[in-house]
């Protein structure tokens, strides 16, 4: 998750110093489904680590 974070976090930057201001809602709404795409990668990675049952 974090490489992908990383990378999300670079591309923001670059679009909110690089292109046109009329472009800037699509860099909020690019920022945000990348805060949905983590958020539910990270629940579903959790909730695998959950119902995982270990046989010791």
């Amino acid at each position: 998750m974090v490489p992908n974070l990383i990378g999300a976090m670079c591309a923001i930057t670059w679009h909110i110093y690089d292109n046109q201001d009329a472009l800037y809602g699509l860099v909020t709404l690019q920022g945000i489904f990348t805060f949905i795409g983590n958020s539910t990668l990270a629940l579903a990675s959790f909730t695998i680590f959950k119902k995982e049952e270990t046989y010791e």
